[in-house]
């Protein structure tokens, strides 16, 4: 049986141009985020299972990607038949943040605004935008219990897509501790409500219908039609904490569009206030989201803390990007330097190093071999000059500098080289 080269279904490779069209936007996403005074923080990428299990992630906990215990445990786990699993893999950068702030917080500025970029895993069905290892790019203020934070998370994350040029997001707002007051006004007892609103959260995705009869399976026909009601009517007036957080962004980012939708709760259960999505015309989804959870640190042991985030889904951003044609900022080397021959390779070496020396991207070409190959190698990795130090350069201390676009060749010193390559003459 032949071994796959395609990596698994939700899994990717990336190209060189690609990788550095990402690489371009994470640099971007994290100096803006930097110019707000938000601070890099990295977080481990595998966590104990009792980290991401039973505080809020709800359908995101059957998504995890769980590592299995290794050696004499996994033997005792298999003849005890308990979980064999202890780890894994972390499905969003807010629960390990919360742990992080649990340990570290003492040695933090307070209120701390985290920078936190990563991937995550979700072992769920892979589509369009949708992976199973996917990037995220957050910003949180950990201890900070006013508005305020609401609208310098959701004002710098608008910034970013503004730097993109993306000047058509609108953002969706609402707030789970108004809804969690619309659901128990309906009747729904404590052990529900969260279940409910991970059934009203699905209000984009299936429509109005198949989420009432979700709802009456769950709690009955009489109550489902209270909370559709009270949450899912038309014309619902926005709280008034939403208004100010609302006229907040508009005069710190004119000419945002922002909406209060009812039916938004985001998916996680950690969420104890304001939500909100970001969403685009060109995506299904959301193009980022975020929220309050000012308990999430208590299952860590501590006191309660005030804290606000938002993150960037950098995959569907990705996607706009490259639909608008972006491209990354050219990362081909300056010029590729030949090897002549074995006897001359220290040579090129030498002149590598102090082409780059003088700021210059330089590739010495790894093999050996004709010189025809070596220039078609220069043409593939699309530089602008390819360098040959023969015997005779070698001798006189000069270096043949050919042009690859017009066959241009000139015997330079090393500074005249420096010059021209540097002047793309």
């Amino acid at each position: 049986m032949s071994i796959p080269t395609a990596p698994p279904s939700g899994f990717r490779d990336f190209l060189p141009e690609q990788v550095a069209l990402r690489q371009d936007a994470i640099a971007t996403i994290t100096r803006v985020y930097k110019s707000f005074g938000f601070q890099p923080i990295s977080t481990s990428a595998v966590e104990d299972l009792a980290v991401l299990l039973g505080k809020g992630g709800d359908e995101n906990e059957k998504l995890i990607f769980k590592i299995m215990k290794r050696g004499e445990a996994l033997e005792r786990a298999h003849a005890e038949k308990t979980d064999l699993a202890d780890l894994g893999l972390r499905f969003d950068l807010t629960l390990p943040l919360a742990r992080y702030y649990s340990k570290h917080g003492s040695t933090l500025s307070h209120p701390f605004k985290a920078l936190s970029m990563g991937p995550v895993w979700r072992a769920e069905r892979a589509q369009k935008g949708r992976y199973r290892e996917f990037t995220q790019c957050d910003v949180d203020i950990i201890g900070a219990d006013s508005w305020g934070a609401e609208v310098e998370v959701i004002t710098a994350i608008l910034t970013v897509f503004k730097t993109f040029g993306l000047t058509d997001v609108k953002v969706h707002v609402n707030d789970r501790a108004h809804v969690k007051a619309e659901i128990e006004a309906a009747g729904i007892p404590a052990e529900q409500q969260n279940q409910v609103c991970i059934e009203i959260d699905k209000l984009d995705k299936v429509g109005p219908e198949k989420v009432r009869e979700s709802l009456t399976a769950l709690v009955g026909a009489e109550k489902a039609g209270a909370v559709a009601a009270r949450l899912l009517a038309q014309g619902a007036a926005a709280p008034a904490n939403l208004k100010t957080i609302s006229d907040a962004i508009q005069a710190a980012v004119p000419g945002t569009q922002i909406a209060f939708d009812p039916s938004l709760m985001r998916g996680m259960g950690y969420y104890t206030g304001p939500v909100f999505e970001f969403r685009h015309a060109s995506l299904s989804g959301s193009l980022g989201g975020g929220g309050r959870y000012d308990k999430l640190t208590e299952k860590f042991g501590g006191q309660p803390i005030p804290a606000c985030g938002g993150s960037i889904g950098f995959e569907r951003l990705m996607l706009i990007l490259e639909e608008k044609g972006m491209h990354a900022g050219s990362s081909n080397p300056d010029a590729v330097v030949t090897v002549f021959s074995d006897d001359l390779r220290g040579r090129s070496l030498e002149t590598a190093t102090a082409l780059r020396a003088k700021g210059l991207a330089i590739d010495v070409y790894p093999g050996g071999g004709k010189l025809k190959a070596q220039f078609k190698y220069a043409d593939q990795k699309k530089a602008a000059y390819a360098i040959v130090i023969g015997p005779d350069e070698a001798a006189r201390g000069v270096m043949q500098v050919k042009a690859l676009k017009t066959g241009e060749e000139h015997a330079l010193t090393l500074d005249e080289a420096c010059a021209r390559i540097a002047a793309r003459v």
